[in-house]
């Protein structure tokens, strides 16, 4: 299943990016997508939990490097952590290291739903 990730009027302007902008759920890994500005493959196997947290618009949008945590938020709002049990390289666009990742999609609820899913069935 593919999510498309929440957008504004600024996204493309303070981003640089043209996309996809977007997380799919696959059997074996939520891979996310914005453009060139970074990407993630987060294993189903090593998420552990799944929570939601609220990213405010003063902390930035794109593919922002927070203590413990990389989000990828092209618009401020709600968005879904995956929280992993062994740390995950991804793009930033540079590769850092996590183990947590916020993933700020238009439909939250759905995704992580859709996230649990995958877990329970793996």
């Amino acid at each position: 299943m593919t999510f498309p990730l929440r957008t504004s009027r600024w996204t493309r302007i303070l981003t640089s990016s043209r996309g996809p902008f977007e997380a799919e759920v696959t059997d074996e890994a939520v891979n996310v997508r914005m453009g060139w500005v970074g990407h993630a493959e987060i294993p189903i196997g090593h998420i552990t939990r799944i929570s939601t947290h609220r990213w405010p618009w003063f902390a930035g949008l794109g593919v922002r490097i927070t203590k413990g945590m990389v989000a990828f938020v092209p618009a401020a709002g709600e968005g879904v952590v995956l929280e992993m049990d062994t740390p995950l390289v991804v793009h930033t666009p540079v590769a850092w290291e996590t183990t947590r990742v916020l993933v700020g999609v238009a439909d939250p609820a759905a995704f992580a739903e859709a996230v649990a899913a995958r877990r329970a069935a793996g």
